[in-house]
């Protein structure tokens, strides 16, 4: 019994520490810089699910870097957070497409940090 009382406290714990919405893609190296920083939001609609999307893009940047990190937070300090997909590029490339969606009658508000050398 002591067992499963213990068992049921730890996917409990668990559950909490990981509700929030917090995504990456890649593996950032020490020689990485960041390439950029922006702060995606959007404001929620009653009963609906809203959707944007975020693009990165070096285009006419004769010095384009590579990325090699994509890091998503989850600003809202509830499980309430935007699913966040992976559109296009990403590490490998020197461009990426990010989709936010959020939960019914929640907004977005995520932070997006890219990093690449």
């Amino acid at each position: 019994m002591k067992f499963l009382t213990l068992f049921a406290l730890f996917v409990a714990s668990v559950a909490i520490v990981s509700a929030k919405n917090d995504y990456e893609w890649g593996q950032k190296g020490e020689k990485d810089i960041l390439l950029a920083e922006q702060k995606v939001t959007k404001a929620f609609f009653v009963g609906l699910s809203v959707s944007t999307k975020y693009t990165f893009s070096q285009k006419g940047n004769l010095d384009a870097k590579t990325i090699t990190y994509i890091e998503v937070n989850d600003n809202k300090k509830k499980e309430n957070g935007a699913v966040v997909t992976l559109a296009s590029g990403g590490p490998g490339s020197k461009g990426c497409t990010l989709k936010f969606k959020s939960q019914k009658g929640k907004g977005i508000n995520d932070t997006v940090k890219i990093y690449g050398r």
